[in-house]
């Protein structure tokens, strides 16, 4: 059951079984976090709920785009993701200490999957975003070569 922000998950509302939640995650999700690394995007997610008792196991599945600055030249670039995971929540009186687990308060058992996703998200990307060769912005890949650093081997080769 979700609540008026469609990606918060009320928890205590579900009945025991499995649940099923699809998102298309656009522009509008990436600006709305507040975040500078994704410039935007186009990633479905797919959210697998199973609720026992107090206890829920969230599968997550993202597939999609997303746009990110190049390392190089700063300019946009598009690049894949693609990720799987699975997290443990339960509903409890108090914080316990489970590094494998989230708590939530029984009390308030509203759980946000915006933040989440978004972390998904920017875990899959490469350590280093760029363009393919060739593809950076031309005066900047100018730039960098006016102030490429060389030592005296590389000047005599």
């Amino acid at each position: 059951m979700a609540t008026e922000k469609p990606l918060n998950i009320d928890l205590g509302a579900l009945t025991a079984g499995r649940h099923c939640f699809d998102y298309k995650l656009d522009d509008a999700f990436f600006s709305a976090l507040d975040q500078d690394v994704v410039l935007g995007g186009s990633v479905s997610a797919q959210v697998q709920i199973t609720a026992q008792e107090d206890t829920f196991k969230l599968s997550l599945s993202l597939e999609g785009t997303v746009e990110v600055t190049c390392d190089r030249c700063l300019d946009p670039v598009t690049e894949p993701v693609e990720a799987e995971d699975e997290l443990l929540i339960k509903l409890a009186a108090h914080d316990d200490e489970d590094e494998n687990c989230v708590y939530l308060d029984m009390t308030h058992p509203i759980f946000d999957l915006g933040w989440l996703l978004y972390e998904e998200i920017s875990v899959s990307l490469p350590i280093v975003c760029r363009h393919q060769p060739g593809e950076c912005n031309p005066q900047m890949e100018e730039l960098l070569q006016a102030h490429l650093c060389t030592t005296i081997e590389d000047e005599e080769n």
